[in-house]
C-alpha cells in the first residue's frame, strides 16, 4: 500500500477552552511524508489535543492544519483522509472482527469485492485471520488491538493517528506492538503520528519525537539526539530512564578548561568536548545534568579531579544491572547504573566516577532552564 503523499504542517496552532485555557499555545510542526512523528509528555502538555484537532475532533482556535498540501481547518473528519486508532479500541461488541474492520468500507459505498480484498490483506498482515468470525468479546486485548488497527489499515488513509493505543496493554504486549506498528509503517509506507506519554515508545518508535510541556513544543529531533542533546531541563529531564541527574553548584574556569564544584561538597573537572562554549556561563546558581549510565565506581588508581564522595542509599539489582541511590555532599542525591555483578551494600562509603563528557550545564534550576552545552547548529 502506498497512498498520497501525506506530510502534515502545523502553523502557530492554538487551542484555547472556554473557560480560558490554552492548552496548546501557537505550535509549529512539520510532519514528513511516510514519517513516524510520536508526540510526547506528560498528561496535560496538549499532545492529544494537538492529535484531535489534526483528525478534525477539536475545533481549532487558530492558526492552520495542512495535509498533503491541503488546508483542513474546515474539512470533516471523515473527509481528510486519515484513520484515528484511540486508547479504548472503540470497537463494535456486536458486530464480528470481520464486520468491525468492513464497517466503515460499506459506509462509503465500497464495493464488496474490494471490501473482502482489503480486509483480508490486513488481516493476513496482522496475523488475525482465524479470528474473523469472533465477537471483540472472545478476544485478547492483544488481538482487539490489532483489529482496531486492522479497521484503520483498510481505510489505506493518508496519515495514521494514534492516541496512546497501547496503554491498555500488559507490558510484554506493549514491547511486542511496538515491533509490530513500526514494522507495519514500513510495509504501509505512509504517514503516521503517534501520541504517548511514556518516553520508552517515543524513544523506540519514532522517526523523530516532538517533547512537549505545558502546550508548548520543547524539542523536535531524532531520539538519539534529544537523548544526547537536551535543548532544556525539561527535557533532559523527561526523556531516560532512570532520569537524568541534576546537581547544583558554580562553574568556574580551571586553567584552559572548567570546573564544577557542588553545592555542599566535592567538585570535578569538565571534560566536553572544545567545541562546547562555556565561557559566558559562569558563575553560581548552575546545574550539571549527567545521566545514571555515566557516573560509576571510581577505581583505585583513578583521575581524582573527575570523581566526587557518596554515601549508598538504596541498591536496586535488577538482574543484568542495578541502580544504586546515592547520597551526595551537601544532601544532594543521585543514581548510578553499573553492571549486575557489581557489589555494594546501603551504607558504603565510596568514590564516584563522573564522565563529563557526556554532562551538560544548565543555566539554573528552572524547569526549562536552557542548556548551555548544545554543540553548534
Amino acid at each position: 500500500m502506498r497512498g498520497p503523499v501525506a506530510d502534515i504542517r502545523i502553523a502557530q496552532l492554538v487551542k484555547r477552552y472556554d473557560d480560558g485555557h490554552l492548552a496548546v499555545r501557537g505550535i509549529d510542526l512539520h510532519i514528513r511524508d511516510q514519517e513516524f512523528m510520536v508526540l510526547v509528555g506528560p498528561s496535560g502538555c496538549g499532545k492529544t489535543t494537538t492529535l484531535r484537532m489534526i483528525a478534525g475532533l477539536e475545533d481549532i482556535s487558530a492558526g492552520e492544519i495542512a495535509i498533503g498540501g491541503r488546508r483542513v481547518n474546515e474539512v470533516a473528519p471523515k473527509d481528510r483522509d486519515i484513520a484515528m486508532v484511540f486508547q479504548n479500541y472503540a470497537l463494535y461488541p456486536h458486530m464480528t472482527v470481520h464486520e468491525n474492520m468492513a464497517y466503515g468500507l460499506k459506509l462509503r459505498k465500497v464495493a464488496r469485492d474490494e471490501i473482502e480484498r482489503r480486509v483480508s490483506a490486513a488481516a493476513k498482515m496482522l496475523g488475525i485471520e482465524a479470528q474473523l468470525p469472533r465477537l471483540p468479546k472472545q478476544l485478547s486485548g492483544g488481538q482487539r488491538q490489532r483489529v482496531a488497527l486492522g479497521r484503520a489499515v483498510v481505510r489505506e488513509p493518508a496519515a495514521f493517528l494514534f492516541d496512546e493505543p497501547l496503554s491498555n496493554l500488559d507490558a510484554k504486549l506493549r514491547g511486542e506492538m511496538r515491533i509490530e506498528l513500526k514494522t507495519l509503517q514500513r510495509r504501509l509506507r505512509t504517514t503516521m503520528v503517534y501520541v504517548t506519554h511514556d518516553q520508552t515508545e517515543a524513544m523506540t518508535l519514532g522517526d523523530r519525537i516532538t517533547v512537549m510541556s505545558a502546550g508548548e513544543i520543547q524539542q523536535v529531533d531524532v531520539p538519539s539526539t534529544v537523548y544526547d542533546h537536551p535543548r532544556n531541563r525539561f527535557v533532559a529531564g523527561f526523556i531516560g530512564t532512570p532520569v537524568m541527574n541534576f546537581l547544583g553548584g558554580d562553574l568556574a574556569q580551571d586553567g584552559e578548561g572548567y570546573r564544577f564544584a557542588l553545592t555542599g561538597g566535592g567538585s570535578v573537572a569538565l571534560r566536553m568536548p572544545h567545541r562546547y562554549a562555556l565561557a559566558g556561563a559562569l558563575g553560581g546558581g548552575r546545574v550539571l545534568g549527567i545521566r545514571p549510565e555515566h557516573l560509576s565506581p571510581a577505581a583505585p588508581a583513578g583521575d581524582p579531579s573527575s570523581s566526587i564522595p557518596a554515601e549508598i542509599d538504596v541498591v536496586e539489582n535488577l538482574g543484568d544491572h542495578q541502580y544504586i541511590h546515592l547520597r551526595l555532599a551537601g544532601g544532594q542525591k543521585a543514581i548510578m547504573k553499573t553492571g549486575g555483578q557489581y557489589r555494594c551494600r546501603v551504607g558504603d562509603r565510596i568514590e564516584v566516577d563522573l564522565d563529563t563528557s557526556f554532562a551538560h550545564v544548565f543555566s539554573d534550576a528552572g524547569d526549562y532552564a536552557p542548556t548551555l552545552t548544545l554543540p553548534p547548529g
